[in-house]
């Protein structure tokens, strides 16, 4: 009987209850806390990922240029003696970007895969180390015949009336970019660029 007085004395519920409020918010806190960490490390990782995919898109950009400004040769600063032709100790300087390869715009030979720090054209920022932070950039190019076109009115090879046509040639490159960013985060993007001449 002793035992069922004590069920029914009510002193103390408001403390159970206090404290298993206490618990639930705990929980509800420990659960907020981390769904905002973990929030916040994907944001961090999106934000990586933009930074680095901007950079490979912006260097495909650059290889393009960079082919253009080699065919028309202009502007070109040769190596550290300023003499000799680039190689991977001696590089073109252009702005920030380091050209390791003589004439870009000559590469024949299919590209498999990415540009690396050890198969690349062209790498920025400058004087960089392999471990820091940098976009490697190759181009490939491969010429082909233009479409072109042929018009008679009347007669025009005759002389009787007016021809026309068109036609050349142009070279299609195959620009990649490899951006080696914080975190090991690492974007490769492709462009074809196309040098009519």
């Amino acid at each position: 009987m002793h035992f069922f007085s004590i069920v029914n004395n009510k002193r103390g519920s408001a403390l159970v209850v206090a404290l298993l409020m206490l618990v639930v918010l705990t929980l509800i806190g420990i659960s907020a806390t981390t769904t905002t960490t973990f929030e916040l490390q994907i944001a961090g990782n999106d934000k990586l990922f933009k930074k680095a995919f901007y950079a490979a898109d912006g260097a495909t950009e650059m290889g393009g240029e960079l082919i253009e400004q080699n065919i028309e040769d202009r502007d070109w600063v040769l190596g550290e003696d300023g003499v000799n032709p680039p190689s991977a100790g001696n590089p073109l300087n252009r702005g920030n970007v380091s050209v390791e390869s003589e004439n870009p715009y000559m590469n024949r030979e299919p590209m498999d895969g990415i540009p690396s720090d050890a198969n690349r054209d062209a790498v920025y920022p400058r004087a960089v180390a392999n471990s820091d932070p940098h976009t490697n950039i190759k181009a490939v190019g491969n010429t082909t015949l233009s479409t072109g076109s042929a018009v008679q009115l009347i007669a025009g090879y005759e002389g009787k009336g007016k021809g026309a046509a068109g036609g050349g040639a142009w070279i299609t490159y195959d620009v990649r970019a490899e951006r080696r960013d914080l975190r090991n985060t690492e974007v490769r993007i492709r462009l074809g660029w196309r040098h009519v001449l």
